[in-house]
């Protein structure tokens, strides 16, 4: 291995005008010797074509020597033959090197010489300058009789099928059914004998033919499948397995347009019977594993091809769906045949409504036994996915699943989210509805708390179990996540965050010690990845929440934004970014339900009692502060009254006071964006006033305070000139109450027909001057 090894590397280093110098050399060479004296160096031009990006630059001089071997046997032996067929394999796609029409309809050719050509014909493509030509021969050979042999056959379908899959060229109907009857004939007629060895060069041989195997080893006398054993094939069995290869994609094609005619008709029938003779032969046990393995494959493809049969012929479904049926009871508890069983799944989607068949406890089962427990196997979490993206308007509408396991599907999330983020990006909105809403938006704020968790139960399982007592507090923050697993006092913790159902709670009393336990996981790769696909599914749930939540659903969902913005795993950019979002989606809530600050008041106050509470969620504080300045209004609700409003007013007052008094004193005050805060504090403070005219001496006095106290702290933070610039702009405001509350709120919703001017660009500054300007005038 490590010589192969050196020789690709040294063919990978070659350079460009090495290969040139090389491709004329044996330009040369070729001229003067045949094709068989230069075998090493074809071999090395294989290598490189292989190997290298230079291929289009092979000059199609040095090409057209190897295509006439390959199409001449008399140019070389069958080895020779192969290698220059390797080598425009390689080469393809080339005009220069293809079958023209008269090549073809010269005389029938052999089935070596078809099993050269054509694989270089096909690696053509629609280059082909005689697709046309090409394709009427290669139908001619299907369809006719005596011209190629069996072996030949298989080159000439596979040649065909490719054309056919290009779209480049359309088969008509006539065509379609002549070979749809050749299938027909290929599946129903193949010999059940084994061949003599073809390699054996012992004339006296036993020539006795012996019956293909089941895969239990028992002789099979009834027709040839795909699973029938046999020491060597024949051509026509070789055949009969290309055919059911192609079987799915030839239907899936044709036989919607050509579904009544007498060919299509009778393939599909003899379809079905080879599909239910390949569904009892799955249920043998096979003697080989191999064997066990082709069972679980062509169980999967058999499964797939009945769907689409009975999609396009539904008389087939009463006929079909015993055997499904049964096929599902044998494997439904079975790890090693959980693609299978979302196979079946889909078939009982498309037509469990023709045979009144009641799917809900299938779907249970999938997600409660079989993906929940098996949610960190790649390839089951990428078919379940597409599995629930391809229904996702069935099962909205007729289940309820996504909704109701909404849980297990976001653990398959969190174990690859960032191979599953686009997927989950359009199944999200299905999960979201009024009664799940709130312990979705929970599942995705702990995303990373899942990850985290599963990466533990599955070092936990792989390690096997631990045998603890029970943990102290203190020993817990001391102790590896797989040790608190399995203390029972802490099982329950991962038993829900890992749950696999909604509707058992929205989430946990003690999710802060969760996270404490699995702090040290917040630096695994896959938790780092989770934490940053997190955002982007929390985007998507608030959009969807936006366009069709309800009032109650926002009253619900408020309070939740405030506890969950200083309750997230600690992991720094992670808390950055969700912080950012849900002081967003604060925003949109009070606007679209202003009344929420009134039933939540005292959660709202308790958060603005204090400068502490503003370190760690800078974002959502500001915009909370924003809101009220902006929505305590009786304009925006009619129970706003002045004593509501009062209670506002003295908790901002007190906090702005105390956010004052710490600059003043220099104290060391963990906060940062000061000003900002400051002045969207004094902004808020102004508008309550304005609302509440008892309450202008006191903005007076507050602002006035303000004002005098900036300077005198001698901070050299830029942004105390802005608030330098802005408390006289308040100040002017607050001293004209007639005009204060219509220059301080934001514009009502109006009719269409109203009179009120609104210009979104005008400046209070500029309005107070000319206000006072107007003042002065009317004075003099």
């Amino acid at each position: 291995m490590d010589n192969v090894g050196t020789i690709i590397e040294r063919a990978r280093a070659i350079s460009h005008e090495e290969l040139q110098e090389f491709y004329r050399g044996l330009q040369e060479a070729l001229k003067s010797q045949s094709i068989a004296d230069v075998i090493p160096s074809l071999r090395q031009l294989w290598l490189s074509l292989a190997c290298t990006r230079y291929r289009g630059d092979v000059p199609p001089d040095l090409l057209m020597p190897l295509w006439e071997a390959v199409k001449e046997p008399h140019l070389g032996p069958v080895m020779v033959r192969m290698l220059c067929a390797a080598v425009l394999q390689e080469f393809s796609p080339c005009q220069s090197v293809c079958l023209r029409g008269g090549e073809l309809s010269s005389g029938p050719l052999s089935s070596s010489s078809l099993a050269l050509t054509l694989p270089v014909v096909a690696g053509v493509g629609h280059y082909h300058p005689d697709l046309q030509v090409l394709r009427e021969q290669l139908l001619a050979w299907l369809t006719g009789a005596g011209q190629v042999d069996t072996a030949a056959i298989t080159h000439v379908l596979g040649c065909l099928w490719g054309m056919d899959n290009s779209e480049v060229i359309t088969l008509t109907q006539e065509q379609v059914d002549g070979v749809s009857k050749q299938l027909c004939t290929w599946l129903t007629t193949t010999s059940t004998t084994q061949p003599p060895n073809p390699f054996s060069k012992n004339i006296f041989s036993s020539r006795q033919l012996v019956a293909v195997t089941e895969v239990d080893e028992t002789p099979s006398h009834d027709m040839f499948t795909v699973l029938s054993v046999g020491q060597h094939y024949s051509p026509d069995q070789f055949l009969n397995m290309q055919v059911f290869s192609m079987m799915r994609g030839w239907l899936h094609k044709h036989q919607s347009k050509n579904g009544e005619s007498a060919s299509m008709a009778l393939l599909v029938d003899k379809m079905c019977e080879y599909c239910l003779r390949l569904l009892d032969q799955c249920e043998r046990k096979a003697v080989v594993q191999q064997d066990a393995e082709l069972q679980q494959a062509c169980l999967t493809e058999v499964i797939l091809l009945l769907d689409t049969m009975c999609q396009q012929n539904s008389s087939l479904i009463p006929r079909v769906f015993p055997s499904i049926k049964r096929v599902y009871n044998r494997i439904q508890n079975s790890p090693a045949s959980s693609i299978n069983i979302i196979n079946i799944l889909q078939f009982l989607l498309h037509h469990s409504d023709a045979v009144m068949y009641d799917m809900g406890p299938a779907l249970q089962h999938f997600f409660l036994k079989i993906l929940d427990k098996q949610c960190i196997d790649q390839s089951l979490a990428f078919e379940a996915t597409l599995f629930c993206l391809e229904n996702m308007e069935n099962l909205c509408n007729n289940t309820s699943v996504l909704r109701k396991f909404f849980p297990c599907l976001l653990k398959v999330f969190a174990w690859q989210p960032k191979t599953l983020l686009a997927e989950f990006v359009d199944l999200l909105p299905t999960m979201v509805s009024e009664e799940t809403a709130i312990e979705v938006l929970h599942c995705l704020l702990d995303l990373p708390v899942i990850t985290a968790a599963m990466e533990t139960v599955m070092r936990v399982e792989q390690r096997g179990s631990l045998t603890v007592t029970d943990l102290s507090p203190e020993a817990v923050a001391q102790s590896t996540p797989e040790l608190v697993y399995s203390d029972p006092l802490h099982r329950p913790l991962f038993n829900f965050i890992l749950r696999a159902e909604g509707g058992l709670g929205d989430t946990i009393d003690r999710l802060k010690v969760l996270h404490d336990i699995l702090q040290d996981y917040s630096t695994l790769p896959r938790v780092v990845v989770c934490s940053q696909a997190a955002p982007v599914l929390l985007r998507v749930y608030l959009q969807t929440v936006e366009q069709e939540a309800s009032v109650d659903l926002l009253a619900r969902l408020f309070p939740v934004l405030l506890e969950r913005s200083c309750l997230l795993f600690p992991i720094k950019t992670f808390q950055t970014e969700v912080k950012r979002v849900l002081s967003e989606a604060l925003v949109w809530v009070v606007q679209t339900a202003p009344g929420l600050l009134i039933d939540n008041r005292q959660e709202v106050q308790e958060l603005m009692s204090s400068p502490r509470n503003f370190t760690g969620r800078e974002d959502v504080f500001l915009h909370l502060a924003w809101a009220v300045g902006e929505y305590m209004s009786v304009t925006y609700d009619r129970r706003c009254t002045p004593d509501i409003i009062s209670q506002y007013y003295e908790g901002v007052e007190c906090l702005l006071y105390e956010l004052s008094v710490s600059q003043l004193g220099r104290t060391e005050t963990p906060l940062q964006h000061r000003a900002r805060l400051t002045a969207v504090l004094m902004t808020a403070l102004a508008k309550l006033a304005t609302r509440c005219q008892d309450l202008m001496p006191r903005v007076l006095l507050c602002l006035t305070k303000i004002t005098q106290q900036l300077p005198a702290s001698g901070s050299q933070d830029p942004g105390d000139a802005v608030l330098l610039a802005r408390a006289p702009v308040l100040i002017n405001l607050c001293r004209m109450p007639n005009v204060a509350p219509l220059l301080s709120s934001l514009p009502a919703e109006t009719d269409d027909n109203s009179k009120l001017h609104q210009d979104q660009n005008s400046s209070s500054c500029l309005l107070l001057q000319l206000t006072q300007a107007v003042m002065k005038q009317s004075q003099q």
